[in-house]
């Protein structure tokens, strides 16, 4: 009998031990599946606070920045170009813009005699009516002539402050007005040590004879403006030349007249007037033509040959369109 009883009391402990067994495994089975959710949460990073948001908030910068670049980066491929097609132009200018049979007849030719521009296409006006789609109208350009000298003047080396220049704009007496015109002379004022003047403010300018290059100029203007006042009229600024140097050193740059002024100071004054009266300025001197490069582009160092032309035709052609 004793011994049935202590087998029921090991029964007994045995299935107590069983019980708290279970109950240790169920524990350890639910903090076990519990801990990862824990884990899970605590490791997991909320969508506002990923790295890489910095990144997106950079990139978008960017392509702001680079989708409105500077406007002075802009080309002129990017621009719209004006339509110029059927347009008439004309040229008052010096030898830089003659051609044999496209100028008065009474005129002074340079071009083809001297030089390597031997057919008008190689004209830099020529190139900018190809370039533009417009017409020649007239070409009023005579070499070896001023823009200074006698106003009344009717010779075919009339200074470009003449009316007999100025008419010559119109093919024939009852010729049409030019849609566009271009004034591209003044350098032979330069050479011939014409007095430069000083232009302040618009005055009414009186004929005759005009020996002040910014009188000349400004009585140019204002007889274009009265005789063409719904023509487009630029003023060019001259080109850089080594042959008007008369100091010591005829290598150095500048050149020099005999006033002791340059090319800047005449093209600085050309602005000045043309700004005054509100037409615009072509600054061909910075063309591409420099007092470096004139063994390149021109034939003596005033006169451009057909590379040089080129470079102008490009320059006033640009001017021009944009």
């Amino acid at each position: 009998m004793k011994k049935r009883k202590s087998s029921g009391n090991f029964i007994g402990i045995g299935l107590l031990c069983l019980l708290f067994l279970c109950v240790a495994v169920f524990s350890i089975f639910f903090v076990c599946c519990s801990k990862p959710s824990s884990d899970s949460s605590e490791e997991t990073i909320p969508p506002e606070t990923f790295s890489e948001t910095d990144g997106i908030s950079d990139n978008t910068a960017a392509q702001t920045e680079s989708s409105v670049p500077p406007s002075e980066e802009v080309s002129t491929e990017q621009k719209e170009a004006r339509n110029l097609t059927g347009l008439k132009l004309s040229i008052l200018g010096d030898s830089i813009s003659t051609f044999d049979g496209y100028i008065p007849t009474d005129y002074n030719i340079f071009y083809p005699n001297y030089g390597d521009i031997s057919t008008v296409e190689k004209t830099w006006w020529f190139q900018v009516l190809s370039s533009t789609g417009m017409e020649l109208n007239a070409n009023a350009s005579s070499s070896n002539t001023d823009v200074s000298g006698d106003s009344s003047d009717t010779t075919g080396s009339a200074p470009g402050c003449s009316f007999k220049r100025i008419n010559d704009l119109t093919p024939g007496d009852d010729g049409p007005a030019p849609d566009i015109l271009i004034v591209f002379m003044g350098v032979n004022d330069f050479l011939r040590s014409v007095e430069l003047g000083n232009f302040t403010t618009p005055e009414a300018q009186q004929e005759g004879v005009i020996t002040n290059f910014c009188d000349a100029y400004e009585l140019m203007l204002q007889k274009l403006a009265a005789t063409y006042p719904k023509t487009q009229i630029y003023f060019c600024t001259l080109l850089e030349t080594n042959a008007g140097d008369v100091d010591d050193n005829p290598g150095a740059f500048p050149s020099t007249n005999e006033n002791g002024n340059t090319i800047a100071d005449f093209n600085a004054e050309i602005a000045t007037i043309a700004s005054a009266y509100n037409y615009p300025v072509i600054d061909v001197h910075n063309c591409g033509i420099t007092y470096d490069n004139l063994s390149d582009y021109t034939i003596d160092g005033t006169h451009p040959n057909a590379e040089g032309a080129h470079l102008i035709a490009e320059y006033i052609t640009k001017s021009l369109l944009y």
